[in-house]
């Protein structure tokens, strides 16, 4: 049997401005998808024989934005429900500026936050009482303030709301959970091609480390408030120097959420290798980001995992106390003795 390799339909938009942060004003088209209407109603999709205490989610359809970010319903102090994206990159829970204003917020000390921009930002704060998605709440907290155009939405789930949680993403039915969990808690996906990564956590971010380029080792964030990947300095020399670009580089520019334009190098990877997987031509933009200086990741190879990457499979479990990803393999998958491949042809196929 030859094995088969995810390949990253999003290819063809390398030429497409990346923003992070911020809804593009042409929105690149997204892969057909099978119409949300046309599914049945939402629900949990855990395992029965898990215990009580852990089958207590919230589950909630998302939406998927011009950029393929996740988009969830949230309460701010007892008002809305507002459109909040959920961002495991984002160390902090925001708010837009705009919605601050509107419910009348008390401004608090300004914040030092790290963004996909060159340079560690400030910005203004706002004190929230209470920020709530059904059994799931924030009491109270400062949120750091940016203009509502460049997040994209009226906010973001940082992890700080999310590292004693764990979401399951399902992709098929787009809805996301939002689980409580506990030490040493099983997976909840247990198909038997469903690929298990272990974490380091920095920040508060999930760190995978076994994946590889060419055979050399980098490091992933997963990082669900990113439409497209993007690759640190010390990767794009590893890609230039090894001729891993199955692409020309051609400029770019990223949309960071303090509006700041980080100007950037795109092209496509040829293959990256995570615990067997094999994702071709994957499209990657390359930027001196303070936030890769922040997680100490600026010195070797590393890369933030984006929505084109994660919306390859049916469904992602990020378990942030147990430091813990699943990915589950699509139907049409292969495998080949102790390696897992899928193809993103599959949907096509059928």
């Amino acid at each position: 049997m030859t094995p088969i390799a995810v390949r990253s339909p999003f290819w063809a938009l390398l030429a497409a401005p990346l923003l992070v942060g911020a809804t593009p004003g042409s929105p690149a088209p997204a892969p057909p998808r099978q119409d949300a209407t046309a599914s049945p109603p939402p629900t949990s999709v855990v395992d029965p024989g898990l215990p009580i205490e852990e089958v207590t989610p919230f589950v909630q359809p998302f939406d998927l934005d011009a950029t393929r970010r996740m988009a969830v319903q949230v309460m701010v102090e007892g008002k809305g429900p507002f459109s909040f994206l959920v961002d495991t990159g984002a160390e902090r829970t925001v708010i837009a500026r705009e919605l601050a204003a509107r419910l009348g917020l008390g401004q608090g000390e300004k914040l030092r936050l790290s963004t996909i921009g060159t340079n560690a930002a400030m910005a203004p704060s706002y004190r929230i009482a209470s920020l709530s998605m059904t059994d799931l709440r924030l009491n109270p907290f400062d949120a750091p303030a940016f203009a509502g155009r460049h997040i994209g939405a009226a906010g973001l789930i940082g992890v700080d709301m999310l590292e004693e949680r764990r979401l399951l993403i399902d992709f098929r039915r787009e809805t996301i959970d939002i689980l409580a969990t506990r030490r040493h808690a099983r997976p909840i996906i247990r198909d038997r091609d469903a690929i298990v990564v272990s974490a380091r956590n920095s920040a508060g971010r999930l760190i995978l480390s076994d994946a590889r380029i060419d055979g050399r080792r980098v490091d992933l964030v997963v990082d669900t408030g990113a439409q497209s990947s993007v690759g640190n300095i010390a990767l794009m020399k590893l890609i230039e120097g090894r001729r891993q670009n199955s692409a020309p580089f051609v400029p770019a520019m990223l949309g960071a959420i303090t509006g700041e334009d980080v100007p950037a190098r795109r092209t496509a990877i040829k293959k990256i290798t995570i615990e067997g997987i094999n994702i071709a031509d994957l499209p990657v933009s390359f930027a001196d980001s303070h936030a890769f200086t922040a997680l100490g990741l600026d010195k070797r190879p590393a890369l933030l995992l984006g929505m084109d990457s994660l919306s390859l499979f049916d469904r992602v479990e990020i378990d942030f106390p147990n430091r813990r990803v699943v990915l589950d393999m699509p139907d049409g998958a292969r495998r080949e003795t102790r390696q897992r491949f899928a193809d993103a042809g599959w949907r096509r196929s059928l």
